[in-house]
């Protein structure tokens, strides 16, 4: 029996992915680890490989078109297979067209026909099994096999039909031609995502000027004994967030959410990380920040870098944050602000730390200043409130040898 090569589920919110590519072709020789195809999920990609050796049989979902969870996206053939012994599997119940409407799982119907609307349509069992999974009407479709059925052909012909776009336009100018280059699916969702925080929360924003002489001294105290214990090296980022963390267990109303019911005040600090890929943002979270020591905090860090640049994001990884921290240091950026990630209530944005000339009891010395600024939602959260986490913040980064 063939084996059914379906869409994962990668984490417990995952419903659905995109299959952006596939790696190998129909008939091509598969090797078990091989990877068979890539799928998106809001902003994850993952490389989905082979159960076990065989050759690559039927393809039944096309690059692009959205899959929901457990169904089946092609077939992988044993020794001795071909695609004309294929029997028809049920297709998962949880079959969704690619808007979310969900579709009831087909009722048992004779090989010879298919049920569309009133009318009885004659269709192959590969072919009705393929129409469920691809989301395809069969009463639109013409059969091209004897007396009419539908076959496996004429479902493919129209699932080409539905997809085909046109070409993209390309751009005359002066200094020559311009291009468009498509949206990818992480675009896409950062675009939603980022309009639709403007839109829907009422963003105000404050700022302060940190003395990070005491952060740069816990570093360099920390940095041997946390990298021969953890393998890894400690940055200032780790640490601002752990104190940050710290700073939001005394001023809750900044670690909130805001709901159609009311704010939801969340009892665990969950860190959103602020990470650019080449593709775009990504913000993986560091869970329960405020249990973890600085040297635990350095390694999730160095994890989720690593899983980030070998595309290895599961669902599970960017969800669930409660507070994010985007620091914008490493391309020099003095002082910027950042847009709240939703569902979340406020962000705080981080600059580089400046060798500054300040005045300090009256005379004027140079120290490494650095600014940060909170993007807070004023629906949830009033101005005082915070200021008060603003000023706490403050007194925290820069006597950091009050948080353990």
């Amino acid at each position: 029996m063939p084996v059914d090569i379906v869409m994962p589920k990668l984490g417990l919110t995952m419903t659905e992915g995109i299959l952006l590519e596939w790696k190998k072709k129909e008939g091509e020789a598969v090797k078990k680890g091989d990877v068979l195809f890539i799928l998106e999920t809001e902003k994850v990609t993952y490389e989905v490989e082979a159960p076990d050796d065989g050759i690559m049989g039927k393809i039944l979902v096309q690059e692009k078109e959205t899959v929901p969870v457990g169904a089946t996206v092609a077939l992988l053939l044993k020794a001795g297979e071909d695609t004309s012994a294929l029997k028809i599997i049920t297709a998962p119940a949880d079959v969704k067209v690619s808007a979310g409407v969900p579709v009831a799982p087909a009722a048992p119907v004779s090989s010879a026909a298919a049920v569309s609307g009133t009318r009885r349509i004659k269709a192959t069992p590969l072919a009705k099994k393929m129409a469920r999974i691809l989301c395809i009407d069969l009463g639109g479709v013409r059969g091209t096999g004897s007396a009419g059925r539908i076959v496996r052909e004429d479902v493919e012909k129209a699932q080409k039909e539905k997809t085909e776009k046109p070409a993209v336009p390309s751009v005359n100018t002066a200094d020559g031609e311009a291009k468009i280059v498509p949206f990818t699916g992480m675009r896409r969702t950062i675009a939603k995502k980022m309009l639709a925080s403007k839109v829907e929360s009422a963003q105000a924003y404050m700022g302060n000027t940190i003395d990070a002489t005491r952060i740069q001294e816990l570093r360099k105290a920390l940095l041997p004994r946390i990298e021969n214990k953890c393998g890894v090296r400690i940055t200032i980022t780790d640490i601002i967030m752990k104190i940050t963390g710290a700073a939001l267990l005394e001023h809750p109303v900044i670690n909130t959410r805001w709901t159609d019911k009311g704010v939801l005040f969340l009892p665990d600090v969950h860190m959103g990380m602020a990470m650019a890929l080449d593709e775009g943002l990504i913000v993986p979270v560091i869970r329960d920040i405020n249990k973890k020591t600085y040297g635990q905090i350095a390694a999730d860090r160095v994890q989720l870098i690593q899983k980030g640049k070998n595309n290895k994001f599961l669902p599970d990884d960017i969800k669930g944050g409660t507070f994010t921290l985007s620091a914008m240091g490493m391309f020099g950026l003095e002082t910027f602000t950042a847009i709240i990630n939703q569902p979340e209530n406020a962000i705080l944005a981080v600059g580089a730390i400046i060798e500054t000339p300040v005045v300090v009891a009256g005379t004027i010395v140079v120290r490494p200043m650095m600014k940060v600024n909170l993007t807070y939602d004023h629906r949830a959260i009033d101005g005082a409130e915070a200021g008060k986490f603003m000023r706490t913040l403050k007194e925290l980064l820069e006597e950091p040898s009050y948080i353990q």
